[in-house]
């Protein structure tokens, strides 16, 4: 009987970790700041910043990795304060790597690369990293400047696709979010929504229901975003409506097939 509201009021608390992971920095009292980071990007740079077209390069061959249909997260440490709270784990990758992949596991669960002075790390959610091991084994890494290290990033980052080593099951269900909406009989409505997923492609259906019989059902396309990604679809509303007690509810799917919970929201004022 309170499945629906325990479905929101989880939905409501990762939203609020996901919103609290873009906020700057300074204003984050973090341990791991590597951790909130990557939960809304794909790569993590060191505080010592490298040169902008360096940390382009590096984005660019993560992004590439999603869009031939596999995942991975990066970080590149540099300095002990880029661990934050753990600055133990400097110059272990390979434990880092863990920790990092055991930090975001609720969300992502998939390649993790580190980068640090000293080597490479790589971890995938408790899956034998062997593959990925083989190819990284004579990566040379460059560490002299923070846009060294990040270039060593980049080159193991295409190594690794070159490879084809970086396919691993997608096993999390991406996160939707409603948000009331207002309809107006006879007028068209938009209702938005949030979609969290770790592969950035996950498509939404979105069901409308008037005193709980379904009504009308809307289709949102895959768009490709890392992190949380707004979206929304239009209804038109009926001239005729037997009540005020609307509702629409979000259920999105990812490449993999894992799907959602519900996410439903209700209308705050029909008219």
């Amino acid at each position: 009987m309170g499945t629906g509201r325990t479905s929101l009021t989880i939905a409501a608390a990762l939203a609020a970790a996901i919103v609290a992971a873009v906020m700057p920095v300074a204003v984050r009292a973090d341990g791991d700041p590597a951790s909130d980071t990557l939960l809304v990007r794909s790569v993590f740079l060191p505080y010592e910043s490298p040169s902008p077209d360096v940390a382009t390069g590096l984005e660019r061959a993560a992004s590439a990795v999603f869009q031939h249909g596999d995942r991975i997260k990066v970080a590149v440490i540099y300095t002990k304060v880029d661990l934050g709270a753990i600055p133990s784990l400097f110059g272990q990758p390979a434990q880092y790597a863990q920790f990092l992949g055991l930090e975001l596991g609720l969300w992502y669960v998939g390649p993790l690369l580190v980068v640090m002075p000293n080597g490479v790390g790589i971890y995938d959610g408790g899956r034998s990293t062997s593959a990925e091991q083989q190819v990284l084994r004579s990566l040379p890494v460059a560490a002299g400047t923070p846009d060294d290290l990040v270039r060593s990033a980049t080159a193991a980052v295409q190594r690794l696709a070159a490879a084809d080593a970086l396919s691993s099951p997608d096993v999390r269900a991406p996160l939707a979010t409603a948000y009331p909406a207002t309809a107006i009989r006879g007028k068209t409505a938009r209702l938005h929504f949030d979609v969290f997923d770790d592969s950035g492609r996950a498509r939404s259906v979105v069901s409308i229901y008037e005193d709980g019989t379904l009504v009308a059902t809307r289709r949102s396309p895959s768009a490709f975003q890392i992190g949380t990604r707004h979206a929304q679809v239009r209804w038109h509303v009926p001239p005729e409506l037997r009540s005020r007690q609307l509702r629409f509810c979000v259920v999105a799917t990812d490449p993999a097939g894992n799907r959602s919970k519900p996410a439903c929201a209700p209308f705050l004022r029909v008219s």
